[in-house]
């Protein structure tokens, strides 16, 4: 069965969502990142992969008070995968008094300088569809992706 690690703060409806997909979850005070997905590359070597999840408005937060930037250095430091998920259907623009070319410009800083994978997400029901469908593709046999 795939496991997941999940941060004991996460919000109970993902781990219960992630159940529901088969998913054997551990929960745990995790120091950095939110979700680890542990499975083995292509040399057959344990890889893991930290996912940090936003709502749309914990990502405005985090821009302001700087924390965003520690936790994807954080996350680049110690997974071989790091993710983000921001996660919400609401419009990130007008959430808060911020200009969109800021928040246009950190989305693309996470994306090309830090070279952070970055996944949408509706809702909590749809980060664990998310988090499920990673967990499992991982675990299938890996050979090299052909052209």
């Amino acid at each position: 069965m795939v496991r997941v690690i999940a941060d004991n703060r996460e919000n109970k409806e993902i781990i219960i969502n992630l159940e529901k997909e088969e998913i054997e979850v551990e929960r745990r005070q995790l120091d950095i990142a939110d979700f680890i997905i542990e499975t083995k590359n292509l040399d057959n070597k344990i890889q893991k992969v930290g996912v940090e999840r936003k709502t749309k408005t914990d990502l405005l937060n985090s821009i302001i008070d700087k924390r965003l930037i520690n936790q994807l250095i954080l996350l680049k430091e110690n997974f071989d995968v790091p993710l983000l998920i921001i996660e919400g259907d609401e419009n990130i623009y007008s959430l808060r008094d911020f200009h969109p070319n800021s928040i246009r410009g950190m989305i693309s800083t996470i994306a090309i300088d830090f070279q952070v994978p970055i996944i949408y997400t509706q809702g909590q029901k749809d980060t664990a569809k998310y988090l499920a469908l990673i967990a499992k593709r991982l675990e299938k046999p890996r050979k090299p992706i052909s052209l």
